[in-house]
């Protein structure tokens, strides 16, 4: 039985967070700390999703070759 997870950790979530965080980088009409810290967010959001993905295409391997 898979163990159950936060909806927070799904890719779907984790896209969506870069998604709305580089939106809110790119808008000039924010406050250039609001700018920044939308920046960091979206670049840690979109490299939690890589390694998310990346894990679980190995983790699909490994089991398909196990099998």
């Amino acid at each position: 039985m898979a163990e159950k997870r936060s909806f927070l950790d799904t890719p779907g979530y984790l896209a969506f967070l870069a998604v709305v965080a580089f939106w809110a980088a790119a808008s000039s009409g924010s406050p250039l700390y609001v700018r920044v810290l939308a920046g960091i967010t979206a670049a840690f959001a979109a490299g939690h999703l890589t390694v998310l993905l990346v894990r679980r295409r190995r983790d699909r391997r490994t089991v398909a070759d196990g099998s």
